[in-house]
């Protein structure tokens, strides 16, 4: 049985709209129609997407049949969208980075809070990868005592090649912590304060350029420590995964605890067992290798019957406002990685 809800997507400027709009659709929601510029993904997603019809911006965002819209476009240009929609009456669900800027982020609060609709941001290495979820409900239930320390690593391949114009420049893009690092910003806050109430210190962000000479505005490595309720997380992110390793990037989670340990090998574990979603926990009992085959990925449900029933079943606004707040803050604070 469907759920009733119609969607449209407004810009296809990442693949990680391909992810959005197949969770939805497996999950009962029908798409009302798409907006975009032309390009290579925009051809991808139409052929993909053909009974899809192409609508411009102004009537994808108050499309009539659309209850939700999906935002998926240049990064500087979401907040906008969204802000658009919210007070258009539509819930959004945005890819990361939802926002570039404070002032965006206020904006986009602010639409949200006037028009009493929900704005997600998903937060995909969470929501999409069995590993990592199952590694964070564990660690929220207590499977390894209390958390004291949490390293989030998200590399990434460049893929010069593939990159569009917008990529390169952190006024478009966001910067790689307000971008990539939103990931394991999202993944610290849900271990070390899932009741969202906890103040989170943000300490020594730092960005830089270490492999792209001839693009000197990128940034292709990032790193920020954050504290909250006793537990300090460290992260890195860049774009610096080498062409050998046979996947987009080796990212880890590694949460230690008074009574154990949870390490996430999310994408590749190298050297050892084939696949993707590893999660290895030691505790008293022992060392598990734990299989998470039957861990549901189940986030497009969740959000369907937020909308419905004005829940938080899925994350809280509260969330949501606090990772991409910390993100963006992150990125006007960073200082130059050393040389």
């Amino acid at each position: 049985m469907g759920s009733g809800v119609g969607f449209s997507v407004v810009g296809i400027e990442h693949p990680h709209v391909f992810e959005l709009v197949e969770g939805l659709l497996a999950a009962g929601a029908h798409e009302v129609g798409h907006a975009g510029d032309d390009g290579p993904l925009m051809e991808l997603y139409e052929q993909w997407r053909a009974d899809s019809p192409r609508l411009d911006v102004p009537a994808a965002l108050g499309h009539d049949a659309a209850d939700l819209v999906v935002i998926a476009g240049v990064p500087a240009e979401r907040a906008g969208h969204a802000a658009a929609a919210l007070r258009a009456g539509k819930h959004v669900l945005s890819d990361k980075p939802g926002v570039t800027t404070l002032e965006q982020l206020d904006d986009v609060v602010d639409a949200e809070r006037s028009s009493g609709r929900r704005w997600w941001v998903l937060f995909s290495e969470r929501f999409g990868n069995r590993a990592v979820s199952e590694a964070v409900r564990r660690a929220r239930a207590g499977a390894i005592g209390r958390v004291v320390d949490v390293v989030g690593l998200g590399p990434h391949s460049l893929l010069a090649d593939q990159r569009p114009d917008w990529f390169w420049d952190p006024a478009t893009s966001g910067g790689i912590l307000a971008d990539l690092a939103t990931h394991q910003i999202d993944q610290f806050c849900a271990i070390a304060d899932p009741a969202d109430t906890a103040v989170v210190e943000l300490i020594s962000p730092s960005v830089g350029n270490v492999s792209c000479p001839d693009r000197p505005t990128m940034q292709d490595v990032g790193r920020v420590m954050l504290a909250a309720n006793g537990a300090i997380g460290t992260h890195r992110v860049d774009y610096l995964t080498a062409a050998g390793l046979g996947s987009w990037g080796d990212c880890r989670l590694m949460i230690t605890g008074t009574a154990g340990t949870l390490e996430v090998r999310a994408n590749v574990d190298p050297a050892g067992a084939d696949g993707g979603e590893h999660l290895i926990q030691v505790d008293a009992d022992g060392t598990h290798r734990i299989d998470v085959a039957g861990v549901e990925l189940d986030w497009a449900a969740r959000l369907l019957a937020d909308i419905r029933a004005g829940t938080d079943t899925l994350m809280t606004a509260a969330h949501v406002h606090r990772v991409c707040r910390l993100a963006v803050t992150a990125q006007t604070r960073a200082r130059p990685w050393p040389r």
